[in-house]
């Protein structure tokens, strides 16, 4: 984008959705950048009812450049022929290459752990939405990701401690229908019905976490002696909806606003950003009612938890002043504590303190002498030694960790791209009959062995080209091409699609660690959609390449390229999934890495990997390959 002169403010425009409170934090941040930056003029969404225009951001706003927390992947393809910079402000939907900027996903749902730990339940759940139906594009309809990043670390974390949680995501259903709340919430009683209690719930987000507790509230369930529950996003209008008020993690958005404004103002300056996403550090949470109460079933102890965690974080404190609050000795308050939570109550107290100096120390502008006073620390060198010998680093390190996350820009990603017949499912036997059905019709013979060894992994196009060559006299293409999809609209029609094994292991598992996926297929994109979702799988991909839009199918690498293209990732950073010869083919032409599922003969090939199933593939290997350390071999 060409420099704007000095005296010329740059517009810019900010869309965040009608049913999250974000919008004036993430402004709030854009603002803060501005004042310390540049100046520009901020364009939002209104709807004044007449006391002002009436303005629409969409895929014709002309301006500089764009904070989205969304878009389509229509709109993004005319902000990008504009030239215009774009930042988007969540996992979900297209990004065509622009830059995302996020929460750390993985580090709330570690937070959640350590807080339901905290509670000393003895059982574990999360809940979420499988995937979302919205009739808006730009809202991303399809498979949440941002679940499976939250629940990643949720598992993880709880698996430090030798647990694992009862995991349930909602069906997706039509938002916009009368009764889908209602549909929604009977859902979740189910879930929450069937729960072991006492138990420790982490909710995705608020608004769904607002929902838990109306439902845990119909059926009886106590919160939080039964069902200590804790959302994200700190979202009041959810928070404080219903009773007892919900406990969350607070979503990032000043700090958000503040790192889209300066990649934004990077791009508006002609600076070619690398495609990926910058996640921002999570550090605080507020405790509720509906998890703060603590599942301790010693009652004095229990009260005396809470007393520390009131004052700790305000007050210096002391062991010795427990006394004062409690009947019981100092002997017997340590005994109760130990045998409740494991710890003694000084180590409670400076847990305690603790987190809450994390917290405060996470504001830059902040001077550690204010922080001290606010703290009843006698100086700020003492509170130094005590975050050393507690947190076991500097304050000054810490921060430094801290700013050196929030400044880091995007990461380099690494995306990964399905086949999809023969590699997500076994199609290939009922297109081979649709062709051969057809073919038949016109005194045509095409045996099974021939498809397979000739057709399989071509596009539609090409299988029509092949078949007419030699096909008897008299031969109608056109019919021919009519009828073949006839014959496979019939088999298909009301067939479910079986993945084969491995496959959506290894979806669930990329969801989860944030990984780009993307489909390039052979066949037309109207029997992806039908295939897809006949198998269940198509909120995994809402980025698609298809036989029918390029010039040239597999073994030319166009598919591939298209694919990459849309999913904004290089093709040198991507990984294809095949099982065919001409699949590995075109995936080797784009420059990619090959996974190759298949038990056929093979020639050797770098940079292909090969395995009967996707089922035999160890996640440590995928660790690896994403992470550009895998050693493929020639088969």
């Amino acid at each position: 984008m060409p420099e704007t002169p000095s005296n010329i403010r740059r517009s810019v425009a900010i869309r965040h959705p009608v049913w999250s409170s974000y919008g004036p934090q993430v402004t709030s941040g854009v603002v803060d950048f501005m004042r310390s930056h540049e100046s520009w003029r901020l364009v939002t969404e209104n709807r004044s009812y007449g006391e002002m225009e009436v303005v629409h951001i969409d895929r014709d706003w002309h301006g500089d450049g764009l904070i989205l927390f969304r878009a389509s992947e229509e709109e993004l393809e005319a902000f990008r022929k504009r030239g215009q910079a774009v930042v988007l402000l969540s996992t979900e939907g297209p990004d065509l290459g622009y830059p995302r900027v996020v929460p750390d996903n993985a580090r709330a749902g570690a937070m959640a752990a350590e807080h339901l730990i905290e509670c000393a339940v003895p059982h574990f759940a999360f809940l979420a939405r499988g995937e979302t139906f919205y009739r808006e594009a730009e809202f991303a309809p399809g498979l949440r990701r941002y679940a499976r990043e939250r629940l990643a670390g949720f598992r993880t974390k709880l698996g430090e401690y030798g647990c694992e949680p009862t995991v349930h995501y909602l069906k997706g259903r039509p938002l916009w229908k009368p009764q889908t709340w209602r549909e929604v919430e009977t859902e979740v009683m189910a879930f929450l019905d069937l729960l072991p209690k006492p138990c420790g719930l982490f909710v995705v987000d608020d608004s769904l976490g607002a929902v838990a507790l109306r439902a845990a509230d119909r059926l009886g369930i106590r919160v939080p002696q039964d069902l200590a529950v804790i959302g994200f996003g700190d979202d009041s209008a959810y928070c404080f909806a219903t009773f007892p008020a919900l406990s969350s993690i607070v979503y990032p958005g000043r700090e958000a606003g503040r790192m889209a404004a300066e990649l934004l103002s990077r791009q508006m300056k002609g600076e070619a950003l690398p495609p990926g996403r910058t996640e921002i550090p999570l550090q605080s949470m507020v405790l509720r009612e509906s998890s703060d109460t603590l599942a301790i079933a010693d009652p004095e102890i229990r009260e005396l938890v809470r007393q520390i965690r009131l004052r700790a974080p305000r007050e210096a404190l002391q062991v010795a002043e427990l006394e004062q609050l409690t009947p019981l000795s100092m002997t017997t308050i340590k005994a109760r504590f130990s045998t409740q939570l494991g710890h003694g109550p000084k180590q409670e107290i400076q847990r305690v303190r603790l987190r809450h100096l994390q917290q405060l120390l996470a504001d830059q502008e902040r001077s550690l002498a204010d922080i001290a006073r606010t703290m009843q620390f006698a100086s700020a060198h003492e509170l130094s030694r005590f975050f050393l010998a507690e947190g076991g680093e500097r304050p000054s390190d810490f921060r430094k960790k801290l700013a050196d996350a929030a400044a880091a820009g995007p990461e380099k990603r690494r995306g990964v791209i399905f086949d999809m017949d023969g590699t997500l499912f076994d199609t290939e036997p009922l297109y081979c009959e649709a062709f051969r059905r057809a073919y038949a019709l016109q005194g045509g013979k095409l045996t099974k062995e021939e498809y397979f060894r000739e057709l399989m992994g071509a596009t539609n196009d090409a299988i029509e080209s092949y078949l007419a060559a030699k096909a008897p006299p008299g031969f109608d293409a056109p019919r021919f091409s009519k009828d073949w999809r006839a014959a496979w609209k019939a088999i298909i029609g009301g067939k479910r699609l079986k993945p084969l094994p491995g496959v959506k292991d290894l979806l669930e598992r990329l969801c989860e660690w944030g990984v780009p996926l993307a489909l390039a297929s052979s066949s037309d994109m109207e029997d992806i959609a039908l295939c897809l979702e006949a198998a269940g799988l198509a909120g995994y991909f809402l980025v698609r390449a298809a036989g029918d839009e390029v010039t040239e199918g597999k073994p030319a690498p166009d598919v591939y390229l298209l694919a990459c293209r849309r999913l904004g990732v290089e093709p040198g950073d991507c990984v294809a999934i095949e099982d065919s010869r001409r699949g590995v083919a075109s995936a080797l032409a784009a420059g990619m890495q090959v996974v190759w599922a298949t038990d056929l003969p093979d020639v050797s090939a770098a940079r292909v990997h090969k395995t009967k199933t996707l089922a035999e593939l160890s996640e440590g290997f995928w660790e690896e390959m994403l992470a550009g350390k895998a050693a493929i071999k020639a088969p």
